[in-house]
């Protein structure tokens, strides 16, 4: 158990050191420093919190769904024409990219198998009964 928890560490430590993790955390870190990017942020989450009200609410006015709706898609799109959430949003996919590889050569080294991408939605007429990940098709 000490051997499995010493590789866990240094397979941590790789992760922190690689150049993906590093840019992803250097994104992060210029978002949060830069007053653009942290008010689009800002004002993105509290029109999807506008949002999120009306949905929740009993009587649910469609009129301002559609106006708060439409708040927020300018926010986003508000959001994602700055410079830095861009990068960081591109170094989160790579992170994520990453992390997913790791885990598949985990579940190859333990496991044997590898979990295929399944885009059948359950009907596995396309796909032959040949992918696992739906759950459907064995």
């Amino acid at each position: 158990m000490n051997n499995v928890m010493h590789k866990a560490q240094e397979l941590a430590e790789a992760i922190l050191e690689s150049s993906i993790y590093q840019r992803m955390h250097t994104a992060e870190l210029q978002v949060n420093k830069d007053e653009e990017a942290v008010k689009a942020v800002s004002d993105f989450v509290e029109k999807r919190q506008a949002v999120e009200s009306i949905l929740a609410s009993n009587n649910m006015d469609h009129t301002a769904l559609a106006e708060a709706g439409k708040a927020m898609e300018e926010a986003e799109k508000k959001l994602n024409e700055v410079a830095l959430i861009k990068e960081m949003q591109e170094s989160r996919q790579e992170f994520t990219q990453m992390m997913e590889n790791v885990n598949r050569i985990l579940r190859l080294v333990i496991t044997g198998e590898t979990e295929e991408e399944c885009d059948c939605g359950g009907d596995c007429g396309g796909c032959s009964g040949s992918c696992s990940s739906c759950g459907g098709c064995h």
